[in-house]
């Protein structure tokens, strides 16, 4: 009764858990791809007793709910949001650079020197900013008020600076330089985030198929062991009949304990499965999941130039080693910026008021106007040329770079479409070995009733029926993985399930 109370509580805890990731389609919505809507269907045997069985013997899970809860609680995905905030932050602070910059600085200060008291008090507010140009402007405002010995003074004071890089640091193309790299990288900090939630949802599709492959591997296992018992009976009908002799039926008592063994292991394969799922969904690890997608995939067709220009186009690997190659050109631009002199135009105006109250009142006033040049030119250091030298070098790695990576995936890609089509002929030889296999054993076991066939000659044939099924069984995990790999290999998966970031 408590274990009835367990399975039911985990039921509830995980419909709950499925309904949750349904709600938040906003963000993740990955709808059954075409190719895996049908209902679960067994390689072999009765469907409908199968499905009973095995609806007793877990929680229904499909691949769509395992992919939901994966966007929803997966910790990889869950640690890259978080690492987003950073990195969105750095942007942030980037742009900043061109907003105005607020200040106020001041103080107060009281001292008796001589016997004589003195008050005053200073309040600077100030403000900074820099132009696309590369210019700076300065803008300050200074206050200071004083009173001591009968004598009150109050000085104020404006000043307005400017200064322009004529060679180094100057221009739009250096200024902007940091804020377009940044948005670069921002660029590719989300298609890394992309590559992880395409990378998951493969893991995720990875280890239901293992768990689905287990499943299909126990009805195998079970299967097997049935087959073995009508053997053993059919002996047995046959040493009663005194058409087989009794020390024969050794052999088939060995066999059916070997199957028995085959479903401890499939047992235990099973269970690993499982765990591994729920690990990677973040579920409870006790809840009993129930894999029940289909094994009966579809053919599809492969058009390699096609899938070229889609990788091409989609892939976040590809994608990002374009925006390095485009922040090397940027930082390149600054480096051979840096190897020019110093040469700027500065000017500055400044309006001031002093006004003095006491015995010796008086008024002042000033304006004054700076205008001039200033420069700096080194001779002979060489420090100044080594950010050329290392930006040069970094622009003809990132484009070597670029290049390993675009062979790579065409390699990828002609590689896994090569393997789509092979497996699909392997799945439907697997089918037909499968049929012959099973209808090969059908007749020798009628043979066998006859007493025209002998024991061994049974058991090699259903040796190699257990070795058709699961050849068909790997052939069918095989063809799907294949396909998941290339969706992931064409940087599509977002796309083939309809999945959109929350960024």
């Amino acid at each position: 009764m408590s274990r009835l109370l367990r399975l039911a509580r985990a039921a509830i805890g995980l419909v709950a858990a499925i309904g949750a990731a349904h709600e938040s389609r906003a963000a993740h919505r990955p709808p059954k791809p075409p190719r895996s809507s049908a209902p679960a269907a067994p390689i072999s045997g009765n469907p409908d007793s199968k499905a009973k069985a095995a609806g007793a013997a877990g929680i229904p899970l499909s691949l769509t709910d395992a992919v939901s809860l994966a966007l929803r609680d997966n910790r990889t995905i869950r640690g890259a949001y978080i690492d987003r905030i950073t990195q969105k932050f750095s942007l942030r602070v980037a742009e900043d650079g061109f907003m105005p910059h607020l200040g106020l600085s001041g103080g107060a200060v009281r001292q008796t020197i001589a016997g004589i008291t003195t008050t005053s008090l200073d309040v600077t507010p100030g403000v900074t900013a820099l132009l696309p140009t590369g210019a700076t402007v300065t803008f300050s405002w200074a206050d200071h008020a004083s009173e001591g010995a009968g004598i009150r003074t109050r000085s104020t004071g404006s000043v307005l600076s400017v200064t322009q890089p004529l060679l180094r640091g100057g221009g739009v193309d250096v200024t902007l330089a940091p804020i377009r790299s940044a948005r670069l990288s921002e660029q590719g900090n989300r298609l890394r985030l992309k590559a992880t939630v395409s990378e998951t949802i493969g893991q995720a599709i990875y280890a239901y198929r293992d768990l689905l492959r287990a499943q299909r591997a126990m009805v195998l296992a079970q299967a097997a062991v049935r087959r073995a018992e009508e053997i053993l009976e059919i002996n047995r009908a046959l040493i009663e009949a005194g058409r087989m002799a009794a020390v024969e039926i050794v052999q088939s008592e060995a066999d059916l304990e070997n199957q028995r063994l085959g479903v401890l292991g499939a047992t235990r394969s099973l269970d690993s499965a499982r765990l591994k799922l729920l690990d990677l969904l973040a579920l409870d690890l006790g809840t009993p999941i129930l894999a029940t997608e289909s094994t009966e995939p579809a053919q599809v067709a492969t058009d390699l130039p096609h899938l070229m220009a889609v990788a091409f186009a989609q892939r976040p690997d590809y994608l990002g080693q374009l925006l390095a190659l485009e922040q090397t050109k940027l930082g390149l631009v600054v480096a051979e910026n840096a190897r020019l002199w110093d040469l700027s135009l500065f000017a500055t105006r400044s309006v001031g008021r002093t006004a003095i109250t006491g015995p010796q009142g008086s008024v002042t006033g000033q304006s004054d106007t700076t205008v001039g040049l200033a420069f700096n030119a080194p001779l002979n250091d060489l420090q100044r040329e080594q950010p050329f030298v290392q930006a040069t070098a970094s622009r003809q790695s990132a484009e070597l770079q670029l290049e390993t990576i675009r062979r790579g995936i065409e390699l990828q890609i002609r590689s896994s479409a090569s393997d789509v089509a092979i497996r699909w002929r392997q799945l439907e030889g697997a089918r037909r070995a499968r049929d012959l296999a099973a209808r090969a054993v059908e007749i020798e076991r009628e043979k066998l009733k006859a007493g025209r066939s002998a024991n061994y000659q049974v058991r090699s044939l259903e040796t190699y029926l257990r070795s058709a099924d699961v050849q068909l069984l790997d052939s069918v995990i095989g063809y799907l993985n294949t396909l998941t790999l290339l969706d992931i290999q064409l940087g599509t998966t977002l796309d083939t399930w309809h999945v959109a970031l929350r960024d």
